[in-house]
């Protein structure tokens, strides 16, 4: 798959386009239309079967202006899905109720579990990287949709840096946080990982030159962190604990473009988990937060 064009990387630097929960990009619930038919296409009543459950749940003799029940039903939930004035309720429970009368019709031959496990799970991972890419903070666990954002982590983290750093004076942090989360939506956890450390960094420089405290432009990150505990910006019995970002961020695990993404990393290629960039991406935006509320910029 193609991923990271310049279409995916020009974008508005707020939050409001880093992780969306309230509306479905077009873009998003047609590629839903196309994860549909992938699913129902060898269903001959599935359409028409799930069109009609729809219609029992809420109360209507058809979810088209144009079509009753029975009539076209293929085209009336594509209408569902790509409609502009859609209803995300109705979409959810639309994607539910698919993969699961596709489980269901399958189960019935229980030699073949485990291919439809298998199936069901390829399915979910595609709904699951089409939420990502389009920042939407859904995902779909065991045929169901749930919200995933840990309240939380982003409005006591995420929403906070991104908000804290939408200024003249950190733009550069903004441009690479934000870049970064990208990264990760798009599948691309090294680079993540690259953007997040430059981020942090950019903090820390630009903090040493409000500050007025000396460095040289090939510092880099736990040098920078020493300079700032040098200058009493963070309480000397906090060192250790807060070094612990220089540790995960430029460790082996966790390759940074410098050492290892820029030069070839030879050998067996590393692989960056999902969970091991969400966790940097929470780790590095509450130490920016923790650094820039206390240099008091």
């Amino acid at each position: 798959m193609i991923s990271n064009l310049y279409s995916d990387r020009n974008k508005a630097r707020n939050v409001d386009e880093v992780i969306i929960f309230d509306e479905l990009p077009r873009k998003l619930r047609v590629q839903f239309k196309f994860i549909m038919d992938k699913v129902l296409k060898d269903t001959r009543f599935g359409y028409n079967d799930i069109h009609k459950m729809l219609c029992e749940k809420y109360g209507e003799l058809s979810l088209s202006s144009r079509h009753r029940l029975g009539v076209k039903d293929n085209e009336t939930l594509t209408e569902v899905l790509t409609k502009e004035d859609y209803n995300l309720e109705l979409i959810f429970d639309l994607m539910e109720l698919i993969i699961r009368y596709k489980a269901n019709e399958m189960y019935e031959d229980e030699y073949y579990e485990d291919y439809i496990n298998k199936y069901v799970n390829e399915i979910q991972e595609l709904i699951n990287l089409r939420f990502k890419e389009s920042s939407v903070g859904y995902e779909m666990v065991n045929c169901q949709i749930i919200r995933k954002d840990s309240e939380v982590t982003f409005t006591e983290i995420i929403e906070p840096t991104i908000t804290l750093t939408y200024n003249e004076l950190f733009e550069n942090v903004n441009v690479d946080f934000v870049d970064a989360i990208k990264e990760y939506q798009s599948g691309d956890n090294k680079d993540c990982i690259v953007k997040l450390l430059k981020a942090f960094e950019s903090t820390l420089k630009i903090i040493c030159d409000e500050k007025g405290w000396e460095y040289n432009e090939t510092d880099r990150c736990s040098k920078l962190i020493n300079i700032c505990f040098d200058n009493g910006l963070v309480p000397q019995e906090m060192k250790s604990e807060f070094t612990s970002l220089n540790s995960l961020l430029q460790s082996g695990i966790l390759p940074v473009r410098n050492n290892f993404a820029g030069h070839g990393e030879g050998g067996e290629e590393r692989v960056v988990e999902d969970y091991l960039a969400r966790f940097a991406i929470n780790v590095t935006g509450s130490c920016i937060l923790f650094v820039i509320e206390a240099s008091g910029l």
